[in-house]
Order: C-alpha cells, then structure tokens, then sequence
C-alpha cells in the first residue's frame, strides 16, 4: 500500500469514527435533553392585590380574555424538545400583580411551541409586553395595553380605552367599541373596525398600510401620507369633536364607512 493511500484510509477512519460519536451523542442526548409537555394544559391561579394586571411574555402565543370570579386563571399547553442542548422547559412566575411567561429552548434540533390562556377578573384592567408571539384580546371593558415585539396583535369586542404597539407585526381590532384607541405598527398592516363612534383615535404605521372602518358620523379626520395614497370617504367637519387622526410613511390610508 502507498503512503498516500494509506494517509487516505486513515482519514476515513477517523471521519467514520467521528460521525459514529456524533450519532452515538446525539442518541444518547435526545432523550436526555427533552421536555414534552404534550396536549395536556397545566393551570395556575393567583389573585391581584390590585386593578391592574402585568403581563410579561416571551416566545409564547398568548390569548387573553374575560373571566368569571375574582383570580386570574392561566392555562398553559408546551411542547419542547432538544436532541442536543439544554432541557427545554417553560416557566411562570408571580410578583405581586405581574405575571412572567418565559420559555427556553436550545439545541442542535429543538421543537419548541408554547401557549398561555389568561383568563382575568371583569373589572382588572391588563397591561401586556411580549416578545416573539401573537396576542389576541377579546371582551375588555377595561384599558387595555398591548405591546409588542415580532408579534402580532389582534383585538375584537373590547370597550375599555384601547392602546396598542407592534414594533414588528401586523395590528386588527374588531368590534371596537372604546371611545380612545392609539394603535401604531412599525412593521405591518393595521386594522381598525369601530363598532361605536370614538372620540379619538391616533393610527400609524411607519411600514404598512392602514385602514380605519368608522360607524355614521361626522368625523374631524387629518391624515399624512408619505409614500401611498389616501382615500377618506366617511362625513367630513373640521369642527368635529370626533377626531380621527391617520398617519403612514410607506403605504396607503384608507378612511371608510363601517359595515
């Protein structure tokens, strides 16, 4: 045998073995290195000293809704797993009025999929941040304060003052009844239906398109559009106390009748 295939032979050895490790490693860590949580929800419930409830998440898809009884109930379904890394594992934690969602996953290979239903007392008001996960919001008569990152945000039927900032995602709200909504999306569409006619309302987007569905009524509505174009067909009145104020610096307002 020549030197160099003799050098050759060995190096597929040495590759050979080398991958076998690898694969012997990755074996014995898959069932080492994982946390299935399966389809069954795990339940937490605490009380609130006071009116307001603090919600901090991430990497987490979040539904917040209204609730009988005087706890806010949490219901969380995770699925993790890691074939190289740490054990994926999911936590919640409560200090006085703020609840913390967090969620840990790494690896090689991980499947990771975590989501909270929050259930809170009728007459709480919620403030949510959240990074890396949609957030839906359905039936509060109380303000409500939604913000976002790489997340979407979609609220229907909800009457309590309205605030809402997606840093990277799109925003819709239906059924809104709130007499004040500020909605602003920096990366994204945004949607506003009013069942009831507001007060106010301040909608922006810096990337996106924006559209504002408005119930009969005459309507104080200032728009700017930097790139895109505008179209407002609802009843018009500068001296309107209903003002409706529509900004966008790449795409188009739109302006329009309800229904």
């Amino acid at each position: 045998m020549s030197a160099r295939t003799a050098s050759r032979t060995r190096r597929l050895a040495a590759f050979g073995a080398g991958a076998a490790a690898l694969a012997l490693l990755t074996t014995g860590c898959a069932g080492d290195a994982s946390a299935d949580g399966g389809a069954e929800p795990e339940h937490k419930s605490f009380a609130l000293s006071g009116r307001t409830l603090t919600v901090d998440s991430d990497d987490s898809r979040i539904e917040l809704v209204t609730g009988d009884g005087d706890e806010v109930r949490v219901t969380r379904w995770f699925t993790g797993r890691a074939l190289l890394g740490s054990t994926p594992r999911a936590d919640w934690t409560v200090e006085g009025d703020e609840l913390k969602l967090r969620v840990s996953c790494s690896g090689i290979v991980t499947t990771c999929d975590a989501e909270h239903r929050i259930e809170v007392p009728a007459d709480v008001a919620v403030s949510l941040r959240t990074q890396d996960g949609g957030v839906t919001a359905k039936g509060f008569t109380t303000p409500l304060t939604l913000r976002g990152s790489d997340a979407s945000l979609t609220v229907e039927d909800v009457s309590g003052p309205l605030d809402l900032h997606s840093a990277d995602g799109a925003i819709t709200a239906r059924s809104v009844s709130s007499s004040r909504v500020r909605a602003r999306t920096e990366d994204g569409s945004l949607t506003l239906a009013l069942a009831r006619a507001p007060q106010r309302i301040d909608a922006s987007s810096e990337d996106g398109s924006v559209t504002v569905e408005l119930p009969e009524a005459a309507y104080d509505v200032r728009t700017k559009v930097q790139d895109g174009r505008t179209n407002v067909s609802v009843l018009e009145d500068r001296a309107s106390s209903r003002v409706v104020s529509v900004t966008t610096q790449d795409g188009n307002v739109t302006v329009r009748p309800a229904g």
